[in-house]
């Protein structure tokens, strides 16, 4: 099964990836000590989600840091993959006392605290992707995603990814861009919203995106021009993979 996003999101097989009854969930963590988080995610996050995957409540789990981003309010995306039609089955979970017999009870409450007091969560939502379009060849997706995060205008949601996906309908053998998302929220919908939509475009490195986000500048086109009146881009992160866990 290829590998997913979200971000996306994400982020299954292609066929599956677009099936309504897939959904991404995304939590935005600020970590006071990113390596202190790491180190949480990879010892007590990335085993638990592990044992969800392998019991069928989850389709994937990924965790994604922040790069040079010291003006984001979040230092990580960690996305939980589902399918909607298993969401309300009955489902208990293992306890931490179950998840880590071989330590005290002290301990265990040490590193809830350790956990808690290290990381705050900063916003949640639910998305699903819209579109998808990978480099010939491409079967995982790439270490890097540039995350760009959009606001459609009230009443223009279609037309905007309409034409969003015509821009986008293949990308050239030769590219350093090697994919490219469109998401769209799914838990909130409003004026007030700062953000409803995202794109991602995926990267075998963060140089490879430096280098083509440098070239020189060009004002927009017509096509441009009337996406800028559908949308505004509202900011872009620049994200790095960390644990990618799938079915």
């Amino acid at each position: 099964m290829k590998k997913l996003l979200i971000l996306c999101t994400v982020w299954f097989q292609v066929n599956v990836a677009f099936s309504q009854n897939i959904v991404l969930d995304f939590s935005f963590v600020d970590a006071k000590n990113p390596g202190v988080y790491d180190a949480h995610l990879n010892t007590y996050f990335k085993v638990y989600n592990q044992k969800l995957i392998d019991d069928g409540q989850i389709l994937g789990w990924h965790a994604w840091k922040v790069i040079n981003g010291p003006q984001e309010p979040f230092t990580h995306v960690v996305v939980s993959i589902y399918d909607l039609d298993k969401m309300d089955d009955d489902y208990t979970s293992d306890t931490w006392a179950e998840r880590m017999p071989n330590i005290t009870q002290s301990h265990r409450e040490m590193i809830g605290q350790s956990i808690g007091e290290n990381r705050k969560i900063v916003g949640t939502t639910t998305v699903v992707n819209v579109a998808e379009v990978l480099q010939k060849g491409v079967t995982e997706y790439p270490d890097i995603v540039v995350m760009n995060l959009m606001k459609a205008k009230h009443g223009k949601y279609k037309s905007y990814e309409d034409l969003e996906k015509s821009l986008t309908p293949s990308i050239p053998d030769n590219a350093s861009r090697k994919g490219w998302s469109l998401a769209k929220r799914i838990d909130r919908i409003g004026t007030e919203m700062s953000w409803t939509h995202f794109t991602v475009d995926w990267y075998d490195t963060y140089s490879d995106y430096l280098k083509e986000a440098s070239q020189p500048s060009q004002d927009a086109d017509k096509t441009y021009e009337k996406m800028m009146k559908l949308r505004d881009l509202t900011d872009r992160v620049v994200l790095e993979k960390f644990i990618f866990l799938n079915k």
